[in-house]
């Protein structure tokens, strides 16, 4: 009867084993698909950031929508001389 016991534990005991080893294969499965679909939703972003960052898009974004153009004029440089940026900061 003991043996019956003994036996019948080492059954619930290895069933149980078996039961939580599934489960955290399962998790396992579901962590691997969620990083897969992070990976791929981080490559979709670094595409999108590569062709808004692209200097034609910029460009066209700029003249079509806000109506920026080159300048046709050199810039001017201006000289100031230390006492009077003193005088400004002051």
């Amino acid at each position: 009867m003991v043996m019956l016991f003994i036996t019948a534990g080492i059954i619930v005991f290895f069933v149980n084993n078996i039961i939580s080893v599934n489960s955290l294969v399962v998790d396992n499965n579901n962590v691997r698909t969620e990083i897969n679909k992070t990976v791929t939703s981080n490559n979709n972003l670094q595409t999108e950031i590569e062709r808004l960052t692209n200097f034609d898009n910029i460009k066209s974004t700029a003249v079509d929508k806000l109506g920026l153009q080159y300048s046709t004029s050199k810039p001017k440089k201006i000289t100031i001389e230390r006492s009077e940026l003193e005088n400004i900061t002051q």
